[in-house]
């Protein structure tokens, strides 16, 4: 099964411009599902309900809150590697 990855972010966040970088990036080098949701959208409120998201960025991972802030990216990768 293919590992899905949420990045929560928001128009206000100066972090997350940062956050989104070491995603796309990551994404060149693994095959995995990658999407970005607003925290001020419909779908980013949900999560935000969901996970009690209360600060962005928050990447979820497989149904599981796995960094909040920009993720370190050779941490990011290892959790890319061996699914938790």
């Amino acid at each position: 099964m293919m590992v899905k990855v949420t990045l929560v972010t928001a128009e206000w966040c100066h972090f997350c411009p940062t956050a989104k970088q070491v995603w796309r990036e990551l994404k060149e080098k693994y095959n995995f599902e990658y999407s970005e949701v607003d925290y001020d959208s419909p779908e980013g409120k949900k999560l935000v309900d969901e996970f009690s998201i209360v600060s962005v960025p928050t990447t979820i991972i497989d149904d599981q809150i796995a960094f909040v802030g920009v993720p370190d990216k050779n941490k990011a990768s290892k959790t890319l590697e061996s699914p938790v």
